[in-house]
């Protein structure tokens, strides 16, 4: 099989054991799980030979380039294996890996950054809060004419504060003004969502025309424009206080959501993704979160290792 044909879940698996292995406290019991894997299937094995085929070619790279991709696995497990799943994708290596390894660089040497399950309050210059959710990176720069946050990865809240100058939140897609407001910040692939809790901000995308959003609405965009502004979700920016809010959530939704703050990959099977649940779940203890969906929903979880877990049904 030609390694383009090699499904997407298989280049992430490969990038998963990669990860995992070069762990120093991988258990011997985790070590002969990979290697069952790799015997289960032959796209296994040409999946593990694209991976050290990578890893030679990174070896090549001068050191401090190369630091956030492969020797960053230890700081943020998951987003080093979507970034090697990327690299192992057909053409990704060469196409691919100087813009990746530009945007690692920059997410490395930002000025504020959390590790996956960690948030953190900042207290700005000039009297306003920045609350920084798990896995994300942002530079602050402040100057004479223009308050200035660089959000390169993840989530952040913002509570703006009095002062002359203009406050914009910067992007890959665009940028957003505050009109003196308290908003969150959330870049994903391809897009921003930006929600506002109070006052109102507009949304400039890179070329796209700006669009005001007003408390309690929330809209997308990409580079190229945006999306209608809909209501905020329920228990936006619970977050901050420590809490997942889900309001007759998807199971798949929810899960997608609780992995961002745990190390590692929760993977829900088809058959119980449309199950829905409510409550509020706190998020300083995730193992103890996926334990209480057994108590609430028909569904067992099944570990490979301690950081790839499936919710399936029971």
């Amino acid at each position: 099989m030609a390694s383009r044909e090699l499904p997407h879940d298989v280049l992430e698996a490969a990038a998963h054991w990669y990860v995992q292995l070069n762990d120093e406290a991988t258990r011997p019991d985790e070590r002969a799980a990979w290697e069952r894997w790799l015997a289960a299937d032959a796209t296994h094995r040409l999946a593990w030979e694209r991976m050290q085929a990578l890893e030679r070619r990174l070896d090549g790279l001068p050191g401090d380039v190369a630091l956030p991709t492969l020797s960053g696995a230890r700081a943020g497990r998951r987003r080093t294996v979507k970034l090697l799943t990327l690299l192992l994708s057909a053409g990704a290596v060469g196409a691919l890996l100087r813009p990746e390894i530009e945007t690692g660089w920059r997410i490395a040497r930002a000025g504020q950054r959390t590790a996956v399950g960690e948030r953190r309050r900042v207290e700005l210059a000039d009297g306003g809060r920045l609350d920084i959710n798990t896995d994300s990176a942002v530079d602050i720069d402040y100057g004479p004419d223009l308050r200035l946050l660089r959000l390169l990865r993840g989530e952040i809240l913002v509570q703006t504060a009095g002062d002359p100058r203009p406050f914009e939140v910067h992007t890959g897609h665009g940028a957003i003004r505050a009109l003196g407001t308290r908003f969150s910040v959330r870049r994903e692939d391809g897009q921003t969502r930006v929600a506002v809790l109070e006052h109102a901000v507009e949304i400039r995308p890179n070329a796209g025309p700006a669009m005001r959003i007003d408390a309690g609405r929330q809209a997308t965009f990409s580079a190229r424009g945006a999306s209608a502004p809909t209501p905020v979700e329920p228990g936006e920016g619970a977050w901050r206080d420590g809490r997942l809010v889900a309001i007759d959530r998807r199971l798949d939704d929810f899960l997608a959501e609780l992995g961002r703050h745990r190390p590692g990959k929760i993977v829900c099977a088809p058959e119980v993704a449309g199950l829905r649940l409510s409550g509020a779940f706190r998020l300083h203890d995730t193992d103890a979160v996926l334990d209480n969906l057994t108590a609430s929903l028909p569904v067992r979880l099944r570990y490979l290792t301690r950081y790839w877990v499936r919710v399936e049904a029971a």
